[in-house]
């Protein structure tokens, strides 16, 4: 690279199954807080495949994303939806979801190839890169065949922990990620994974999402308790993310009420929603647990920040994990964190910031939240290793990973 391309901005094609929009503004909030700091750095375009909704309110669970337009900006950037014809997921098993992602994939392809082919051809992206491997992995291949282009694709957890042990979505993972140049993990622990079914001869990167430190920083716990109109005199368990199996949320609910009779002056909020909602709050009915856990429903990120600067305790009792942002997120709040010894979690979770238990063992859970609870914690050992997994650090770490690509050329 001469010196005057080194100074121009990176044009970057993300290809990705999952980013807020109008009618779904919290999902992967993770993956929109990295782009818009790589906005500093890089021209950024953004092709999101959606499923066609048709405009027929009844029975129809995904009514409000029939008004998904083909193009919309967010934050600035400009992100593409070209849409393809499937029927709902929520029509397939959970168990299921690995062949229904493979036969999604392919509607997808063939749904986004004009429109991939028009950007390519018209602003020539000097790097294609794809989050997750099955929705994105046939375009992002034929994109990288025809134009040349270095391909790079970010591994979550499910992608490699599930569904590229499962068939059909197997050979789909592994033929796309043995023709990929470079392979970015969240964890050391996810790049073992890939290498394990059979992935070596690539350059892995191991670069966290991290959290956005703009927005989730210290703040006064009594002033935002009365923001929230939340009690001062209790302590505060919190939880954040999907409600579903994998995250383990009635572990915590069984838990908790073990917790309750060690510690009188405790409440539990859990925010997210998912397919175990209904179950979940049963449980704790069922357990009598109603009046301590609350349930909150789905949060934007700026109240889901003063939500955990309001707490105590951050938990997350997940059976399975990438490395999780929400971790670097009540981390660089100031809150120690009890969290689940599994995948990526271990290498951001050490005993200075909090506690790692067994998964779906109630009783270690329940211990390491009494003894997190009554612990006194160091702030400045809490956040600086939540700054070190910030989204400011990951996107300098992909800055190197994409000029490394282009060097030569």
């Amino acid at each position: 690279m001469n010196k005057n391309s080194m100074n121009k901005k990176i044009k970057l094609l993300i290809i990705t199954h999952t980013f807020p929009t109008k009618y779904n503004p919290v999902a992967a909030t993770f993956l929109l807080n990295q782009l818009v700091e790589l906005k500093k750095y890089c021209d950024i375009k953004i092709i999101f495949p959606h499923a066609y909704v048709p405009k027929i309110k009844i029975l129809n669970p995904y009514y409000r994303f029939s008004d998904v337009t083909s193009f919309e900006k967010i934050k600035g950037l400009n992100v593409y939806h070209p849409k393809y014809l499937m029927i709902p997921r929520i029509l397939f098993e959970l168990k299921l979801l690995h062949l229904y992602l493979a036969i999604e994939s392919f509607f997808s392809y063939f749904a986004s190839k004009k429109i991939a082919y028009r950007i390519m051809n018209e602003w020539n992206p000097d790097i294609i890169h794809m989050h997750g491997t099955i929705s994105e992995g046939l375009l992002g291949l034929k994109l990288k065949k025809d134009y040349k282009k270095p391909l790079l694709v970010t591994l979550y957890g499910d992608d490699i922990n599930r569904y590229a042990k499962q068939i059909p979505s197997n050979y789909l993972s592994k033929l796309i990620l043995k023709n990929v140049d470079g392979i970015i993990c969240q964890s050391k622990f996810l790049e073992n994974e890939t290498r394990g079914i059979g992935i070596h001869d690539k350059k892995f990167f191991i670069i966290p999402m991290g959290a956005l430190t703009g927005k989730f920083k210290p703040k006064n716990q009594n002033k935002v308790r009365k923001i929230l109109n939340l009690p001062e005199n209790k302590k505060i368990v919190l939880f954040v993310g999907h409600l579903a199996v994998r995250k383990g949320v009635e572990h915590l609910i069984r838990a908790f009420g073990i917790v309750l009779k060690k510690e009188k002056d405790v409440l539990c909020y859990i925010i997210g929603k998912g397919y175990s909602e209904r179950d979940l709050k049963s449980l704790a009915s069922g357990l009598k647990l109603g009046e301590y856990i609350k349930f909150l429903g789905s949060k934007a990120n700026e109240e889901v920040a003063l939500y955990m600067n309001a707490c105590d305790l951050f938990v997350l009792p997940s059976l399975n994990e990438g490395l999780p942002v929400v971790l670097c997120e009540a981390l660089a709040c100031g809150k120690p964190v009890v969290a689940t010894n599994v995948a990526g979690t271990p290498e951001l979770v050490n005993e200075d910031v909090g506690y790692l238990v067994k998964p779906k063992d109630v009783e270690d859970l329940a211990d390491k939240i009494v003894l997190a609870l009554n612990k006194r914690w160091d702030i400045h050992k809490l956040l600086k290793r939540g700054n070190e997994f910030s989204v400011s650090n990951s996107a300098k770490k992909l800055i190197k990973v994409y000029k490394s690509f282009l060097k030569g050329k």
